[in-house]
């Protein structure tokens, strides 16, 4: 019986020692992408258009208020909810008084695109532009007036509903332009969710936000068409523009030179220095990036417009194209991990591939091994952690995900990279050794024992009969013998 036993004993033994453990391959490390540029910008948030990766982020999830990127929002509900851009918008007082005649100082001198009370010549394509190109607070009310029935407070309760839509959780709109109040704020994160937004799925808006001109219908204050000119510096190439960067397009500005809160007595008197911000894009070698930047100073400490929101856009667009690459990661031939193989036929091991292969966006100088690999074994062993024979070529054994710096990069299934087939020998030989430790069969082998014990003893009790009565015979034969 133990010489039954030994083979299935020894391969146990073998397979023990030469499997490997599954987490052999995983690599723990902490890797994170940080600008090595200085930036005024008190929050960011960078993404790979191409992949969906974030390359780099700061205080995305802070509170912020977006100033004149609520106009993006805007544009979104007036363009999903107007079938013709040729429609004509109503200019109205509702829909201007707001920044005349308003105790909020906050309201005061807004950024405007000349529109004029009353004029008929006006469509959604001129408000569109005015609204996108410079920034016109008085466009933004025009198209909330029109698209919202008249009342610019349900056009604002359709730009929250649909900033939930996109995903927005942490965002309120109070108004169309993003003058200052205090209700109207996101965050760099939420921003991003709208820009994206804009950018997947209303192309005609980022053409909108990067044309340079647009020429306006004439007007009582304008009696002639006018030209209005895009605000944002990243996209105006003229007049030696330093800020002109020439692989960015859009797609909004965002800044307040300063604002007021109230005090105590309920008067606007509370000073708050001013903030920029930015949503762009920029695109080079095939590579395209987003970017959203909050929080610069508006000035500098000599009261000059400081502009660090283009300043910190062109120098993070720069770090990107430059410290940036795609790199296979891994492959369809890349060896993970292996598990044991209970009763494989000149195999003890299956050897465990990802069923695709994986490439990423990663520092040029970043060694591809510090990305985290955490293996799942899916498929299903037995008490000595190992798969019974057979195994098929590409059967899902387990889940491999990629991880870098606690960000999910990758989940795909692990699959056999071979076949593996059932060994007759060894699953005979485990046949007989399972019937071995069965209780009945102990059973049967201890009745089997008796019964033979029994049989010798009987035999043994009748041989002795047998010759007891044979020696009588023999002494009777004798005497008679003698008579």
């Amino acid at each position: 019986m133990k010489n039954i036993k030994f083979p299935a004993f020894f391969m146990a033994i073998l397979l023990i020692f030469t499997l490997m453990p599954e987490n052999f391959f995983t690599i723990h490390a902490d890797a994170a992408f940080t600008p090595d540029v200085d930036l005024y910008s008190s929050a960011y948030y960078m993404v790979n258009l191409d992949l969906g990766t974030v390359i780099a982020a700061k205080n995305e999830n802070e509170k912020c208020y977006p100033a004149s990127i609520t106009k993006l929002m805007t544009a979104i509900v007036a363009y999903e909810n107007c079938s013709d851009l040729l429609m004509p918008m109503e200019v109205t007082y509702d829909a201007t008084d707001e920044f005349w005649g308003n105790p909020d100082p906050n309201k005061e001198g807004p950024a405007n695109c000349g529109l004029a009370v009353g004029q008929t010549n006006l469509t959604m394509r001129d408000c569109l532009h005015g609204l996108l190109i410079a920034s016109g607070c008085e466009a933004a009310n025009v198209i909330g007036y029109n698209i919202g029935g008249g009342k610019i407070d349900n056009f604002i309760a359709m730009m929250n509903k649909k900033a939930k839509e996109i995903g927005c959780e942490n965002t309120h709109f109070g108004n169309t332009h993003g003058l200052w109040q205090e209700d109207n704020y996101s965050t760099p994160y939420d921003l991003y969710l709208i820009a994206r937004y804009v950018y997947d799925k209303l192309p005609a808006l980022v053409e909108i936000t990067s044309t340079y001109e647009y020429v306006m219908p004439a007007n009582k204050y304008n009696p002639s068409p006018y030209s209005i000119y895009n605000v944002n510096a990243l996209v105006n190439n003229v007049s030696n523009n330093p800020y002109y960067y020439e692989y960015a397009k859009g797609l909004k500005t965002g800044s307040i030179g300063e604002y007021y809160t109230k005090d105590a007595n309920g008067e606007w008197t509370v000073y708050h220095a001013g903030f920029a911000n930015v949503v762009s894009t920029a695109s080079q070698n095939g590579f395209n990036y987003m970017l959203i930047t909050c929080g610069a100073p508006y000035r500098d400490a000599d009261g000059n417009k400081l502009n660090g929101h283009f300043k910190d856009s062109i120098a993070l667009y720069k770090w990107a194209f430059r410290t940036f690459d795609m790199v296979e990661v891994m492959n369809e031939n890349t060896f993970v991990a292996n598990v044991k193989v209970d009763m494989g036929e000149n195999a003890d091991v299956v050897i465990l591939k990802p069923s695709g292969a994986f490439s990423t966006l990663l520092p040029k100088d970043l060694d591809p091994a510090v990305i985290q690999q955490e293996i799942e074994i899916t498929a299903e062993r037995n008490d000595n952690e190992a798969v019974v024979a057979p195994v098929e070529k590409g059967q899902i054994m387990g889940t491999l995900t990629l991880s870098l710096d606690g960000d999910k990069l990758w989940t795909t299934n692990l699959i056999a990279s071979q076949s593996i087939e059932l060994s007759r020998f060894e699953y005979t030989m485990r046949m007989i050794n399972s019937i071995f430790d069965k209780w009945w069969f102990k059973l049967c082998v201890v009745l089997l024992a008796l019964f033979i014990i029994a049989d010798v003893v009987l035999n043994a009790v009748q041989k002795a009969r047998i010759a007891k009565m044979e020696a009588r015979r023999t002494r009777k034969a004798n005497i008679r013998a003698k008579w």
